[in-house]
């Protein structure tokens, strides 16, 4: 798609639009006005503001997507058009910015598909969530400890219902324990995109240890927390290849 009749669908789309309460949306409209008249930066810097506040929705994150874009920021444009995505109201809008931005790229990441687990996982995380799991699982659990206490003081007979209770118990539980493990990795990893031009890729956080990869604007990248707390200003990654390394966290944007 023509940079220029992007910019104009996304921008008829998100100009005025906001979900954020009466002082921020001043401040979105006259970043607004900044935007059109050209003063990207300015424009970006009272986005910043309002993103700090915690007063954040779709069509903040496509407009700073919309002005990294004209600042010529890519990666940067790709990270705030993934963070409009995750709203329904700027969905569409945000996959259509996002297509044109990986065609911008010079060099494109090579992506291993999502295992079906892994697939499975990302959904718990981002529909019913790990908490919601968790209370089904209990739930069904209990139903299971009711007839089986139901069962103890007579009112039913074991050897009848033995394998409902014995399926509710097990189901329950499984349910409760992939929901921690879910918790888990939601707690442990995140999704993260490089804005600068490139990154080396290292095997330990050292700058002389051996390389492993180079990482170029736009790559995505999973960031594993735990692992990366154990050094200051580095961050242990995958890249979209599968390959793990240490890479310093400046030009690192984690969604």
């Amino acid at each position: 798609m023509n940079r220029t009749l992007l910019l104009f669908f996304l921008m008829t789309f998100t100009l005025g639009t906001v979900e954020a309460r009466q002082s921020p949306q001043a401040l979105f409209d006259e970043a607004n006005t900044l935007m059109e008249n050209g003063q990207l930066n300015e424009a970006m810097n009272l986005y910043r503001d309002i993103y700090e506040s915690g007063n954040v929705s779709g069509g903040l994150f496509l407009n700073m997507g919309i002005t990294a874009v004209q600042l010529d920021s890519m990666g940067l444009a790709k990270f705030y058009f993934l963070k409009a995505r995750d709203f329904e109201t700027t969905t569409s809008q945000a996959e259509q910015a996002l297509e044109y931005v990986n065609s911008q790229f010079s060099r494109q990441s090579a992506m291993l598909p999502k295992l079906p687990w892994d697939k499975a996982i990302d959904w718990i995380n981002h529909v019913p969530g790990a908490s919601g799991l968790l209370i089904l699982g209990f739930l069904i659990t209990l139903c299971g400890l009711v007839l089986l206490y139901a069962c103890w003081f007579g009112s039913f007979t074991f050897s009848t219902f033995s394998t409902y209770i014995i399926s509710l118990i097990v189901a329950g539980s499984l349910l409760a324990g992939l929901a921690f493990y879910a918790d888990y990795v939601d707690q442990r990893y995140d999704e993260a995109v490089l804005i600068e031009n490139s990154r080396r890729v290292y095997e330990t956080a050292d700058l002389n240890s051996p390389l492993v990869s180079i990482a170029y604007e736009g790559y995505d990248l999973t960031v594993d927390n735990w692992k990366s707390s154990e050094s200051q200003d580095w961050l242990y990654v995958r890249l979209g290849n599968g390959q793990f390394g240490w890479i310093l966290q400046d030009g690192i944007k984690t969604l």
